[in-house]
């Protein structure tokens, strides 16, 4: 399969809502591949609805994570569980959403640094969330799964970046997967520029919302120089080993 057909292939097409991204076929460190049509990220599923119900139901996802704020879900509601029946659990990875007012300053450091600051900090903020997150996939059962929030870059792009390395995905790869939020959050800008000129969406510097490489890589390097790796960052807030093994035997496809 080349890049352009595994890009496709990764891409669910949907109508309304935009970012729903296959995280399958990334390669590990030692040759094995996720699993296609296992997990998924994305964005702003509260949205769902008409024909993107049947494209979403024919992925028979049963577990279906959302990062968002308890703002966010009371404002805009939750996964839509009554047409697309799965078990829901709100993890937010935040108390509240960024005020930004500081990193749109002409003194605020280059967009790809205070990226990884505010991601670095929801390995603290979010190490509740993301225990549990890692509880739930490594149960087979269940899978497959989603999980998102607004524009599915920032809380869904650490949560992804943290599973990935867990289970041994390559570096690059998981720079790769981040920075495919680049075009699909463009379209995303677009539709609430088109609803609401004002939406937070169009406010923030276009910078922040590119999903540059270099923050997840800079995540990646602190994770390792500061934690050891994910995996130990892990163990560190709670997470056994047995349920890190389990996460990757669910996760990635058998050895040849």
């Amino acid at each position: 399969m080349t890049q352009a057909q595994t890009v496709s292939a990764r891409d669910i097409e949907l109508l309304d809502t935009f970012n729903l991204r296959d995280l399958g076929g990334y390669r590990t460190v030692d040759g094995r591949r996720v699993r296609w049509r296992t997990l998924f990220r994305g964005a702003a599923l509260h949205r769902l609805g008409g024909g993107d119900l049947d494209a979403v139901r024919a992925l028979g996802i049963v577990t279906a994570i959302d990062l968002r704020t308890r703002g966010e879900l009371t404002a805009h509601g939750g996964y839509p569980t009554g047409a697309l029946p799965a078990r829901f659990h709100h993890l937010p990875m935040i108390d509240r959403v960024w005020d930004l007012s500081e990193a749109m300053r002409a003194s605020a450091p280059p967009p790809e640094h205070y990226l990884m600051a505010r991601y670095r900090e929801m390995l603290d903020e979010g190490a509740g969330t993301i225990a549990t997150a890692v509880e739930i996939l490594s149960d087979r059962k269940h899978l497959p799964a989603v999980f998102y929030c607004a524009a599915g870059k920032d809380r869904t792009g650490v949560l992804a970046a943290l599973l990935l390395d867990a289970i041994g995905v390559r570096g690059d790869e998981i720079v790769a997967d981040y920075h495919l939020s680049k075009e699909r959050v463009e379209r995303i800008r677009a539709r609430a520029a088109a609803a609401d000129p004002n939406s937070t969406m169009i406010t923030q510097p276009p910078a922040f919302m590119q999903a540059p490489a270099e923050a997840m890589a800079l995540l990646l390097e602190r994770i390792h120089s500061e934690f050891g790796g994910t995996a130990a960052y892990l163990q560190g807030i709670g997470v056994p080993c047995a349920v890190i093994t389990r996460l990757a035997d669910a996760l990635l496809e058998a050895d040849d």
